[in-house]
């Protein structure tokens, strides 16, 4: 019976891990995602500064998938930052207590750093006209 019970928690922190592997792929495409808006607006600051006629690009939806992608992998990764912290207050550990409640503050302060930097792009800037800050 216990080796049973010993399958059944490794097969969940496979399962764990999986979903981990998947959301880490999610941090990757926001990145390349916020990297290809950069690129983006690169090339609009070289075609201003060139005289050069300044293609219509949106970069903001691109800001937010990205950020959208950011909030929900650090969602999941504090949701597991929190499972690991109550876990840890069921055994006598001191020290793997004080680590994963280091580790919940961590998971939190990241997410709500990411939930602001959405807010501010989503503070009722205006859309930019045509020539106008290009950096938005």
């Amino acid at each position: 019976m216990e080796d049973s019970q010993e399958q059944a928690v490794l097969r969940q922190q496979l399962e764990t891990t999986e979903e981990s592997l998947q959301f880490l792929v999610l941090i990757i495409l926001s990145i390349l995602l916020s990297f290809w808006s950069v690129v983006l607006q690169r090339r609009q600051l070289v075609d201003t500064l060139a005289g050069r006629q300044v293609a219509e690009t949106a970069i903001r939806p691109l800001k937010h998938a990205a950020g959208a992608l950011i909030i929900g992998s650090l969602g999941f990764f504090f949701a597991l930052a929190l499972e690991a912290w109550q876990s840890a207050q069921q055994g006598q550990d001191t020290a793997a207590q004080a680590s994963a409640l280091r580790n919940l503050w961590a998971s939190l302060f990241v997410l709500v750093a990411a939930l602001i930097r959405m807010y501010d792009l989503n503070s009722g800037q205006p859309q930019p006209e045509a020539g106008q800050d290009l950096l938005s």
